[in-house]
């Protein structure tokens, strides 16, 4: 048997979206379910370890609540894990899914389990079998820290790098020879995603290079993260153990579970167990399949599902359709949810469209504008290879990634929609709130300055780009005194995203802004620290700036010309900014600096080589050079032999010679030696000496010494016999002295409380006196009474003020009623007047002979128009009998009312005189308080002056015990004063005879002194005798040796004189070496000069092609390359647009022609729009030489086209179109005007239109109206 390993992680413990059952998430059942399956395999393997390779939980936002619950979860089956397996090692995975928080707690829960390890940071954990490094994902936060300014592929490198570094790292502390495993919560390059991808792109997220696991040789990889269970062919046993259950409509088809390894003697075995996973299940229905359901034929697409296998029996399930727009408006997606059900399936998704015809298909417009698939038809329509086209595109890849990157979110795609605005004193407005949610065709009616456009188009402007229509910032703030400061706050969606913009400005200029994000539920802010960078940041979250905006988004008034009255080169800025062509200009720019740098690096290169031909000619011919210098160094080496030999003879005759030298001079260091050895005796002989004459002298004295000790010793033992009596002098002058401060401490108290006496009589006197109390206690009573009068008489107040309360309210009531009736008067008689122009052809004398039975195109619609009119006209009446029923009844409760309040009997003027009278006797209450406290303190007094009395008598008896007390102390004081001034004079004695005693101590130690310095002195005698011997021996010898040396110098000479020759003929030598080892030098590096020319010419031609290849994606990605086909493929649609409603609004007399040219500006070509406005029967003229009238029409029609153009174009697409009310047009062209409104509104489900107006016909072409009003608290929008 082998040790076994249990590999598992992303368990993704949480809640989904699904259905509940009895307050409990069943797909959360399903994970757990899975992990059961997991404990029961545990269970019969019993395998020593246990690694969880992180993602415990789903989701890392939700502490606290539920997330409390995920946690002991997580911490029930880790602990029944622990009972199954030697050993438990639980890793954090990534942070947006394993918090922080929760694996402190899982930690504090684990704290005490021997078994279970919660890693949260890297380490190795070691254990008998293996060494263990576990690398969990980690906060990018800690590394941007770390690393500040870094771009975001800069910090994917850095990044990956980092764990690169990591991983070596924990190898390294492994063990050497022990075998180890990893167990980490990352990607590696090569494996297969949940959608079937290889991952081999590393600049786009930070990664485990399999360089760095290889250069680590573990012998086991245990990875999380990636969801699809897997062994990475490329890397020896590396494992994904992939997530336990199935999460999203991604695993499709996928198995889920987790891995058993085991390694035994012949390496590592691996087998793969499947959990109860869930299955998830995708049908795809055709036109064909989306008409049968229509028709009633559901059980024949039915079979789609079901003869799918297994059906869709506890499955999650979806249905996506491809129909025509016809069938989708008809489609009951209910009855199919309801079959899907009814077969058992577990949950259904959804039905939901993948393509619907006539409707635009937003995500498919956005493919065409992708900007790989773009440059590669661009490349084809020049006419590239196919193999140049897919080496440019994937050259192209990082560059379209890091422009995209530094787009930030205005690369993103999603649908731009308002969700509601908020004003305070905005304007004509004190405080507003209105929510868009319910808004999708809409009219907004009022009188002129009650404020429409203030709150539905200035706010939303000055609000996300503060750009008020006054010039002043501060000119959108409330015309009012109190209104120091104004506030506008935008909240939208983009996409999934909900953002929310705060903008408020102060009457001084200050202002602030804020830009903040809705995620799980709370505002996350997601301003800059700047101003200015808070306000970039917003534009680029919108994908637009204010003209753009302006434009096709949000149409004023005064505006409708303002993309025709642009210049014809801003007129390009905007159609690129509506088409998200952004990204190419920031994509040309970065090529142009690839090209520049790989043109630089060819120059470079080529002066390079340049320089390695010069250096070789340079060198000229060092081979014949070799040659000679060799032959020289042969000759010489010769010379030198013989110059050697006989040096050498010489030598050994100058070596007998200088050992009798060295012989000469031991000898001289050995005498000089003896004579400083005998100098030294005699000094220490002299100082023995001096210490035999100190010790005799010392004894000498001996006898005045123990005399003088003696005294001393006496005067001791008196000091003995006075101690008692001198010690209780202390003590009785201490009591004596606590005596005195005891008489002085009693006479000051004495002083004080006769003092208190005096002053608490005089209190008395004057307290006694209590004229005038009388009086004011009546007064005080009369108060009360005056009170509970005024009490009942504001109870009488209150009920009148509700009364009237409720009188206003039924009048207001009523006045709504009747202006209700007033506005639908107003809507008949405009509908009257409206299709009563079509109705007037019915007359008699209209010349057709059978009205009723005519089919004409004039009379069936003024037939239809008769109809309509009839219905208008019962549902007025019906309309107006229920108003007036609601008139009558609320008539009925004015009177009623009016009756109630006058019931109640309240007279204001009685309150008057009851309020002024209880002021005037109010003063008198607390006077009252006072007269019956003065009472109590007469009481409290006496009671304070009998105290001080009686504490008066204690004090005067205790100061005469005290009195006594003092003088018998100071009488015992006295009776030890003589002993102690006596022991005060022995110790003084004591003092002087002190150092005698010492003396006396130290006369045997003078005694020993001077027995061993005389026995020293004989010594030093003997060993002086010994030392002057020696030293006549040693001079002797050194006689004799001084003849051996005769000759040495002579010889000397001769010696030096041949080592110098034989020096400079190797000097010579050597020369010739360096030489020849630079010659050989140059020679190899002129070898290595050539192989440096030949590589060095290969990347010149390598980046020259680059250059080459950077210079093409230049071209493709400037204004005349990509951008200029797409705005030139996006012009024709435009100008259909535009003709399309230009043409109903003036029945086909008027069209717009928009022409893209190029024009010279700063000496370079730029693309431009030209626009020109075309007339029946006249040429066609530019826009800027039309009328009024004639301009309106024109900007109307292009503005409506530009904003279909940005509802389904890539990127951040419109899902609005708030305009003001265009003057100059006539019935036709209104009629026109919202034609084009509900075409785009029927074309963009779900796109929010409304429409500023005053004509009651436009107003009921809307279903939905929103009126504006003035009140005396501001304006207010009334639905």
């Amino acid at each position: 048997m082998g040790i076994k390993v249990l590999h598992t992680g992303d368990w993704h413990i949480g809640s989904y979206k699904g259905p509940e059952k009895d307050g409990a998430n069943l797909r959360s059942l399903d994970t757990l379910k899975c992990l059961e399956e997991m404990l029961r395999v545990a269970e019969i393997e019993t395998p020593e370890f246990a690694l969880v390779s992180g993602d415990i939980f789903d989701r890392a936002e939700i502490w606290q609540g539920r997330s409390h619950k995920e946690v002991l979860q997580a911490r029930n089956i880790i602990m029944r894990l622990a009972k199954f397996c030697g050993k438990v090692i639980v890793m954090r995975g990534t942070p947006n899914h394993d918090s922080a928080e929760a694996f402190e707690e899982l930690q504090a829960h684990f704290e005490l389990v021997p078994n279970v390890e919660i890693a949260i940071n890297p380490k190795v954990i070691q254990t008998e079998e293996f060494d263990i490094a576990v690398l969990p994902g980690f906060d990018r936060g800690t590394f941007r820290a770390k690393f500040p300014g870094l771009g975001k592929e800069e910090e994917h490198e850095k990044l990956t790098q980092e764990l690169a570094n990591a991983v070596l790292g924990l190898k390294a502390q492994c063990a050497p020879g022990k075998k180890s495993i990893l167990m980490s919560h990352y990607t590696i390059p090569g494996c297969n995603t949940e959608s079937g991808q290889v991952m081999m792109l590393t600049q786009f997220e930070p990664v485990l290079l399999p360089e760095s696991l290889i250069a680590a040789d573990f012998d086991l990889i245990a990875m999380g993260h990636i969801h699809r269970p897997q062994k990475l062919p490329n890397l020896e046993n590396c494992y994904y153990c992939g997530a336990i259950n199935s999460m999203t409509f991604n695993d499709e088809g996928q198995e889920r579970g987790f891995w058993i390894h085991e390694y035994m003697e012949s390496g590592w075995k691996a087998e793969f167990h499947q959990t109860p996973y869930r299955e998830f299940v995708t049908f795809h229905f055709t036109d064909t399949d989306i008409t049968a359901v229509n028709l009633g034929h559901l059980d024949e697409v039915a079979f789609n599902w079901r003869r799918y296998n297994g059906g869709v029996q506890e499955k999650i399930v979806r249905i996506l359709y491809t129909c025509s727009y016809e069938n989708d408006k008809a489609l009951n997606t209910a009855l199919i949810e309801k079959a899907l059900y009814e077969d058992g399936a577990f949950y259904v998704v959804g039905v939901l469209p993948e393509k619907v015809g006539e409707a635009v298909d937003r995500n498919d417009l956005s493919g065409t504008t992708d900007p790989e698939e773009n440059l590669r038809q661009y490349l084809a329509d020049k006419q590239y290879e196919d193999g140049q086209i897919q080496e440019l595109v994937l050259k192209a890849r990082p560059l379209i990634a890091q422009a995209e990157a530094g787009m930030s979110v205005a690369v993103g795609t999603g649908i731009f929609e308002p969700v509601e605005i908020e004003v305070r004193n905005y304007r004509n407005y004190e405080a507003e709130h209105f929510s868009f949610d319910d808004i999708s065709f809409c009219t907004i009616n009022g009188q002129n300055g009650a404020g429409k456009s203030s709150l539905f188009m200035d706010a939303i402007i000055d609000c996300l780009y503060e750009e008020p229509r006054e010039g002043e910032l501060t000119g959108w703030i409330r015309n009012d005194e109190k209104a120091r400061s104004g506030a506008i706050i935008f909240t939208f969606r983009i996409g999934e995203k909900t953002f929310r913009v705060t903008r408020t400005r102060a009457r001084s200029g200050k202002g602030t802004l804020n830009l903040s994000e809705l995620v799980q539920g709370e505002w996350c802010d997601r301003s800059k620290e700047k101003y200015k960078d808070t306000q970039t940041e917003i534009i680029n979250t919108l994908g637009m700036d204010s003209l753009t905006f302006k434009s096709c988004a949000l149409i004023m008034q005064d505006q409708y010309g303002l993309f025709l009255q642009a210049s014809k080169e801003d007129r390009m800025v905007i159609l690129g900014n509506l088409l998200g062509l952004g990204v190419y200009e920031a994509m040309n720019r970065i090529a142009a600096d690839k090209a520049k740098e790989f043109g630089a690096m060819t120059r470079d290169l080529k002066k390079e080589i340049e320089i390695h031909d010069a250096t070789i000619r340079s060198h000229g011919d060092p081979e014949t050079e070799l040659g000679r210098e060799k032959a020289e160094l042969q000759m010489k080496s010769e010379r030198a032999k013989e110059i050697a030999g006989e040096r050498d003879r010489k030598n050994v005759e100058l070596l007998s010679l200088q050992e009798a030298q060295e012989r000469c001079n031991k000898l001289s260091e050995a005498i000089s030696l003896l004579t400083e050895k005998k100098a030294a005796t005699e000094t220490n002989r002299g100082t023995q000496a001096d210490i035999v004459s100190n010790c005799r002298t010392v004894l000498d004295t001996e006898q005045t010494v123990i005399e003088k000790a003696g005294q001393y010793r006496d005067l001791e033992e008196r000091k003995w016999e006075l101690g008692t009596d001198a010690a209780m002098f202390g003590v009785r002058q201490d009591e004596a002295a606590r005596a005195s401060l005891n008489v002085a401490t009693l006479n000051a108290d004495l002083s004080a409380a006769k003092a208190k006496f005096l002053t608490e009589q005089a209190r008395l006197n004057a307290y006694e006196d209590a004229s005038g109390d009388d009086d004011i206690l009546r007064k005080a009573e009369e108060y009360q009474t005056q009170r509970s009068a005024l009490d009942s008489i504001r109870e009488l107040a209150l009920r009148h003020q509700e009364a009237e309360r409720k009188v206003q309210e039924a009048e207001v009531a009523q006045a709504r009623t009747m202006k209700a009736i007033e506005a639908l008067d107003n809507m008949i008689s405009a509908t009257r007047n409206f299709l009563g122009k079509d109705i007037a052809i019915l007359s008699d004398n209209c010349g057709c002979i059978d009205i009723e039975n005519a089919n004409c195109r004039f009379l069936e619609k003024a037939k239809a128009s008769k109809d309509e009119l009839q219905m208008e006209e019962e549902k007025y009446r019906a309309k107006r009998e229920a108003l007036e029923a609601d008139l009558t009844e609320q008539e009925a409760t004015v009177e009623q009312v009016v009756a109630e309040r006058d019931a109640v009997g309240y007279e204001p003027g009685k309150k008057a005189d009851a309020e002024q009278r209880c002021a005037e006797l109010f003063p008198y209450v607390a006077k009252a308080e006072q007269v019956k406290k003065k009472a109590g303190e007469i009481a409290l007094i006496k009671a304070s002056i009998g105290n001080m009395q009686s504490n008066i008598a204690d004090i005067e008896k205790r100061l005469a015990e005290a009195v006594t007390e003092s003088e018998r102390a100071q009488e015992e004081l006295e009776q030890y004063r003589g002993a102690f001034e006596e022991n005060s004079e022995v110790i003084k004695k004591m003092e002087m005879l002190a150092p005698w005693l010492e003396q006396e101590r130290q006369l045997p130690v003078v005694r020993e002194r001077l027995a061993n310095a005389m026995q020293r002195f004989r010594e030093m005698d003997l060993q002086i005798a010994e030392q002057e011997k020696e030293l006549a021996d040693k001079q002797a010898e050194l006689s004799q040796e001084l003849l051996k040396t005769t000759g040495l110098t002579d010889k000397q000479a001769e010696v030096n004189r041949l080592n110098a020759q034989l020096e400079s003929i190797e000097k010579e030598i050597n020369a010739l070496h360096m030489s020849i080892g630079a010659l050989t030098q140059e020679i190899g590096q002129i070898a290595r000069l050539k192989e440096e020319i030949s590589a060095l010419q290969e990347r010149e031609r390598d980046a020259a092609k680059e250059t080459a290849d950077y210079d093409i994606l230049k071209a493709a990605f400037s204004q005349d390359g990509i951008p200029h086909q797409i705005v030139r493929t996006i012009i024709p649609k435009l100008t259909s647009t535009a003709n399309t409603i230009l043409g109903q609004m003036t029945c086909g007399k008027m069209g717009v022609e928009c022409r893209l040219e190029k024009m010279q500006k700063n000496g370079k070509e730029k693309a431009a729009i030209d626009i020109f406005i075309e007339e029946y029967g006249k040429p066609a003229l530019p826009y800027l030489s039309k009328s009024g009238g004639e301009k309106v029409k024109a900007s109307l029609s292009v503005i409506l086209a530009l904003a279909e153009i940005k509802s389904s174009s890539a990127g951040i697409q419109l899902g609005m179109l708030f305009i003001d009310e265009p003057p100059f047009l006539d019935a036709d062209g209104i009629q026109a005007y919202c034609d084009a409104l509900e075409t785009i509104q029927r074309r963009y489900a779900g796109i929010k239109i409304m429409a500023i107006t005053h004509d009651p016909t436009m107003k009921a072409r809307f279903p939905q109206n929103l009126d504006v009003v003035k009140t005396e608290h501001g304006s207010k929008v009334i639905c």
